[in-house]
């Protein structure tokens, strides 16, 4: 756990901004070698990638806010502004770019299909990266365990002394395989659509498996299941059904 990267007196660089920082660079570096490589015109989506960034960010701090606002007043309380800065949930990131780049292809007559193909690699791997600054945060902690490669956190968090599962690593390194399958994919693609629902459903079956490790819920449906988990099983049959109208709307 190194939350802090740089400090200069009162100033401070977090390690979790930094590493977002880098995935969203990396991401946008590999999206544009996806457009290029499908024909994609590059100006339009280089203004995409900002809208893009600026929705996932929107769409995940009102993420944590719905499902998190005891957690975001009391960081309100303890720093003011400076709990902006962190705090965000990953599917409404998801889903508030996704709805910003659909909107932005319908205006610019840009295929959806085949920008959210170009975008679904980058999208892997710029969350292997934040889930890299959630370690380094020592947010989104496992549960308990003995396992020989437990983590445990330092004074400060809230896991003190407690050996967890490293969830965090567990969905970085899973993003880094999906990343890994998808330019595979991509190289092969039989249909427009073909890599950006492959990506959903890998995702989602990854975040599913994932939950039954965290540790950070207060709550649990009948014990086991979280709102995670209900995402997810709603991502992996949008997926699916998203899959099959994309390849049959190739065919005709």
């Amino acid at each position: 756990m190194h939350p802090v990267f740089l400090q200069l007196g009162d100033f401070t660089i977090a390690t979790y901004g930094v590493l977002v920082a880098l995935g969203f660079a990396l991401g946008l570096w590999v999206a544009g070698r996806r457009a290029r490589a499908d024909g994609l015109p590059v100006e339009p989506l280089q203004n995409l990638g900002v809208w893009l960034i600026v929705a996932g960010m929107a769409g995940g701090k009102l993420f944590y806010l719905l499902f998190h606002g005891s957690d975001f007043l009391a960081g309100w309380r303890a720093t003011g502004w400076r709990s902006l800065r962190e705090g965000f949930v990953f599917y409404g990131g998801f889903l508030g770019a996704t709805l910003a780049g659909w909107l932005y292809c319908r205006a610019h007559r840009l295929s959806f299909s085949r920008v959210a193909d170009a975008c679904a690699p980058a999208l892997a791997l710029g969350h292997a990266f934040g889930r890299l600054g959630c370690f380094a945060n020592g947010c989104c902690y496992g549960k308990a365990c003995d396992l020989p490669w437990a983590v445990r956190f330092p004074a400060g968090h809230v896991a003190l002394g407690i050996a967890v599962h490293p969830v965090q690593l567990y969905e970085a390194a899973g993003n880094l395989a999906i990343f890994t399958g998808l330019m595979l994919v991509a190289r092969h693609r039989r249909f427009p659509g073909q890599v950006w629902w492959g990506y959903v459903f890998a995702y989602a079956a990854l975040r599913f498996a994932v939950e039954f490790f965290r540790g950070d819920y207060a709550s649990r449906y009948f014990g086991l299941f979280t709102n995670g988990h209900l995402i997810a099983a709603i991502l992996l049959v949008v997926a699916i059904v998203g899959h099959e109208q994309s390849c049959r709307s190739a065919r005709r």
